[in-house]
């Protein structure tokens, strides 16, 4: 919520009236000095706007102790002693609940909504696009926090697993909520992590193919009759996992790529097309460029289903990945898996490039795309994962 101070304070002042720790504060208004003079606009975070109309005459007292607010910051925010009625007010209500979509189909609009609220509601969120898709559809990232650890969290390499998308916001979102409101997350300090870890998500890698699934062949717009002919007439694209001119972006990867290009299909299509070389794709490439850009310290790609969780490649990981590994399955009740006849993918390159600890998760068990009713249990393991990793000393 943005507020214009009607008289000059101390930015910790603030701070305090709003019941915020002041690095939050600051953090959202990076380029305000600990002075703030009057008519300054300042973004409060954890806080949207409500408005109100006086049904009667209320002095400043009666303003604040009928709204909870200080009377210190009704000063700041009005100035004046006296409101009668008919007086037209916008006032700060706190948000301390999750604001985005949880139950519902989670397509590129609705993950793109969410991202405008969290970013409205805790503007000290750094976004920007990283890529665009074949549809042109811009590819968010969203980075959290100042401490020197990097860990990169992404979701939806495939259209049929956007329920991965859908729970990963939902952490995003209380993790917010912690940091705002200075509580734990999950057990653990949520200020604690923000210093200690720079978090990177890319909540949807393959919006094309999120819709698609979702919506049907319309959603392809000019590729339509593509992927009619690529799903072989068939309307429903439910078993649908490539992007929208059917490459399987998780085996774009230079990481025995050539292995899945003998035994994979040789053309496009729903499923398991590698492409015609490595790295043809703009959300692969997109997301390669990523983290050669950032140089991460550790990897999660979000994927269903299966309850497992894939963490090795050619004995690359470090000796930490196998104990983090352990501490997760403990946990999570996911199994670990080492050895995987599987190879290109996003994990497997990071892990062969960097010899750093990479993960691929598993969420849920059934048939993709998995339904709505198992997003409780699923989020719930999900939390318990990322929680081991992001607090991990070990990374």
């Amino acid at each position: 919520m943005e507020i214009t101070l009607q008289e000059s304070c101390q930015l910790s002042t603030v701070a305090t009236l709003f019941h915020l720790p002041t690095y939050v504060l600051f953090a959202a208004n990076p380029f305000l000095s600990t002075h703030v003079k009057s008519q300054q606009p300042i973004q409060v975070p954890g806080y949207a706007p409500k408005s109100f109309t006086l049904d009667k005459e209320m002095t400043d007292a009666a303003l604040a102790s009928a709204y909870r607010l200080p009377l210190r910051l009704v000063h700041l925010l009005y100035n004046a002693s006296h409101f009668p009625a008919g007086t037209e007010l916008i006032l700060p209500q706190q948000v301390t609940y999750p604001v985005t979509c949880f139950r519902q189909h989670y397509d590129y609009a609705t993950c793109l909504h969410d991202i405008r609220a969290l970013h409205q509601l805790f503007p000290y969120i750094r976004m920007r696009t990283v890529y665009k898709s074949v549809l042109g559809k811009p590819v968010t990232e969203l980075q959290i926090g100042k401490g020197k650890k990097k860990i990169h969290i992404n979701a939806s390499y495939h259209g049929n697993e956007w329920i991965t998308s859908l729970a990963l916001m939902r952490f995003v979102n209380e993790y917010l909520l912690a940091v705002t409101h200075d509580k734990k997350l999950f057990g653990y300090p949520a200020s604690k992590l923000y210093r200690e870890v720079t978090l990177s998500v890319v909540p949807m890698v393959n919006p094309d193919g999120a819709d698609l699934v979702i919506h049907g062949s319309k959603a392809a717009y000019d590729y339509e009759e593509l992927v009619q002919f690529l799903n072989e007439g068939f309307r429903d694209f439910q078993g649908w996992k490539a992007n929208i001119t059917g490459v399987d972006l998780n085996k774009q990867y230079p990481a025995k790529w050539e292995y899945e290009q003998l035994r994979k299909p040789k053309l496009p299509g729903s499923r398991d097309f590698p492409g015609l070389t490595p790295l043809t794709e703009p959300e692969s490439i997109g997301m390669y460029e990523l983290v050669r850009k950032e140089d991460f310290d550790s990897v999660v790609a979000l994927h269903t289903q299966g309850e497992e969780i894939y963490w090795s490649f050619e004995e690359k990981e470090p000796p930490s990945a196998e104990k983090l590994v352990a501490q997760m399955e403990h946990l999570s009740g996911y199994k670990a898996v080492k050895e995987l006849d599987n190879y290109a993918g996003f994990k497997d390159w990071f892990i062969g490039s960097y010899q750093r600890p990479g993960f691929t998760i598993e969420l849920g068990k059934g048939q993709n795309p998995l339904p709505l009713e198992q997003v409780d249990t699923i989020y719930e393991k999900l939390c318990t994962i990322l929680m081991v990793i992001l607090t991990s000393d070990s990374i």
